[in-house]
């Protein structure tokens, strides 16, 4: 058992539980014996154990991703006023998975639930590349899709706009991916730290403007680390 991290004394749990040393030592023995807690013998100090951490990774690998995402993309749909997609990694492209739409975004059919999409296309391709080795960035960028004028071509700008993605957290796309579409994007992760998703905002040009894109930003990372934290990312 540990508090803040760090392994704990049965002096120190004995106080934190507000039992007596005799009972807490019974029950910490009877823990490690299960597996579920380890001892330090020369420190003296109780931390978790190997049995439950696989108990614990076992219960996580149950979440369903996208069940657990839905209350928060149905929040920030209606946050937002656009629609709300969960995409995931489908080898060279993204496939959407799940999409709440706030009934302003008239973007049926290129936003369809099952609709796979170039991994390094828009916001969610950011995303995603941003957390791919650099040097196998490249074979993703020659296949960003037809694009627009505003879709951004050249490799060191675009490892420039990746580094930017995975400072502040979000990714943007003013018009990159469809014209007349504006989006946001941010990255899910699981209990290992793994980029398991993306979550990508779509408005339409009409009603979001550029501006507006640092405050959706903010908004699609925060649901994004609430489904995290959700599925267990520290």
């Amino acid at each position: 058992m540990e508090l803040a991290g760090r392994p704990l004394t049965i002096s120190e749990l004995a106080r934190e539980l507000g039992l007596n040393k005799g009972t807490t030592r019974d029950l910490l023995e009877t823990l490690r014996a299960h597996g579920l807690l380890d001892r330090d013998a020369e420190r003296k100090r109780y931390r978790l154990g190997p049995r439950l951490a696989r108990l614990g990774m076992a219960a996580l690998g149950q979440l369903d991703l996208g069940g657990v995402a839905r209350p928060f993309l149905v929040d920030l749909a209606a946050e937002t006023g656009g629609a709300a997609l969960l995409l995931v990694r489908d080898g060279p492209r993204a496939a959407i998975v799940d999409k709440v739409d706030a009934g302003q975004v008239a973007v049926e059919v290129s936003a369809t639930v099952g609709r796979r999409i170039p991994l390094a296309a828009g916001a969610c391709g950011k995303v995603f590349l941003a957390h791919v080795p650099p040097a196998e960035r490249a074979a993703f960028l020659d296949h960003q899709g037809p694009g627009t004028p505003r879709t951004i071509r050249d490799s060191r700008r675009y490892a420039e706009e990746l580094e930017r993605v995975k400072q502040r957290g979000y990714a943007t796309d003013d018009e990159e991916y469809l014209p007349g579409v504006r989006a946001t994007a941010a990255p899910i992760f699981d209990a290992r730290q793994q980029l398991v998703a993306c979550v990508l905002v779509l408005g339409l040009t009409t009603s979001v403007t550029a501006a507006d894109l640092g405050s959706r930003g903010e908004a699609t990372r925060r649901a994004a680390e609430a489904i995290s934290a959700a599925l267990g990312a520290p």
